[in-house]
């Protein structure tokens, strides 16, 4: 199992960061590698579905994200399905103007052998991808 465990310093709202967190346009606006996105009309409830492709060493990999747990400006955590399955969390900590997001992901590649062939090299991209994700995110939530 892969894990990943990044965190940036935003000056912005809690509300802000969590309208970029949980509105599919923003997603597609910060989150690196993702091409298309397509939410339940529920989302971001508990049991609530995205799916989408995610580009990764230029493969598109299909995944769907269940929403398991939710706190409307604080936490949404996700079960990963597809070609990776596990788990990641997004937590906002702090108020006013200073807030802290963290993002954590446990996983591993589906795909038998060649799955865990490629698992390492997929998630140096991974990692990459969550590093810039969240700088962009940093940067629209305090545009």
């Amino acid at each position: 199992m892969q894990h990943i465990s990044e965190s940036v310093s935003i000056n912005a709202t809690p509300a802000a960061v969590w309208s970029l967190l949980t509105t599919p346009d923003s997603i597609l606006k910060w989150f690196v590698g993702i091409d298309t996105l397509e939410a339940t009309p529920d989302y971001p409830a508990v049991g609530s579905k995205i799916a989408g492709n995610y580009k990764v060493l230029g493969i598109e990999l299909k995944a769907t994200q269940t929403v398991t747990a939710s706190e409307a400006g604080s936490t949404i955590h996700y079960a990963l399905e597809g070609v990776v399955n596990g788990t990641q969390n997004w937590s906002i900590a702090g108020a006013g103007n200073a807030v802290t997001l963290t993002m954590t992901m446990d996983y591993s590649m589906s795909g038998g052998v060649l799955g865990k062939l490629a698992e390492p090299a997929v998630h140096q991209m991974n990692l990459n991808n969550a590093k810039q994700s969240l700088a962009k995110l940093k940067a629209l939530a305090e545009g």
